[in-house]
């Protein structure tokens, strides 16, 4: 067999890869007071320990999930900035989150899942909130798209915010 009758395969394959995730741009951190949320998937957990092995100042590429088939892991996080120290210069905050399914019903969330304490960062930074959050969708879950809503409670100065993830669901064709 030659090579070549392979070759149209190969980038069909590689193109239906690229297709799964996306490097998008992240958005400038909030400066402190201005409260944000960022719900961030990936098909794999290595950002995460890239995120925590990377010094701030570096950044770290996120391959956002925006589709996914069955039984393929998804691994959410919730970036939070702008958060209000106390008087003594510490942070603390808890995140909130529940997912719709593709009729827009929720199908399950957990109060106060996710928290963040620690000392301030000095410069706008993003703080992964911990725990991350996996989640597999199975061949007996409907097709389309599934929504991740999240809250985060600044429990400093009261303030809450809110974002919203959507992946598409797709049980043939990936």
């Amino acid at each position: 067999m030659s090579l070549f009758r392979f070759i149209p395969f190969i980038i069909t394959l590689f193109l239906s890869n690229i297709s799964l995730a996306e490097v998008t741009p992240m958005p400038s951190p909030k400066p402190e007071g201005e409260l944000d949320l960022i719900i961030v998937a990936s098909g794999t957990p290595e950002y995460i320990s890239q995120w925590l092995n990377t010094p701030a100042s570096h950044g770290v590429t996120i391959k956002r999930l925006k589709k996914a088939k069955p039984n393929q892991l998804i691994v959410s996080s919730f970036l939070v900035s702008g958060v209000t120290p106390d008087k003594d210069g510490y942070y603390s905050f808890s995140v909130s989150f529940y997912i719709l399914d593709p009729n827009n019903k929720p199908i399950f969330g957990k109060r106060d899942y996710a928290k963040g304490k620690g000392t301030a960062p000095v410069n706008p930074s993003f703080i992964m909130a911990d725990p991350a959050m996996d989640i597999v969708l199975e061949d007996t879950d409907p097709a389309g798209t599934y929504s991740i809503v999240a809250q985060v409670v600044d429990l400093v100065s009261g303030k809450i915010t809110d974002d919203t993830y959507n992946i598409e669901f797709i049980k043939n064709g990936l």
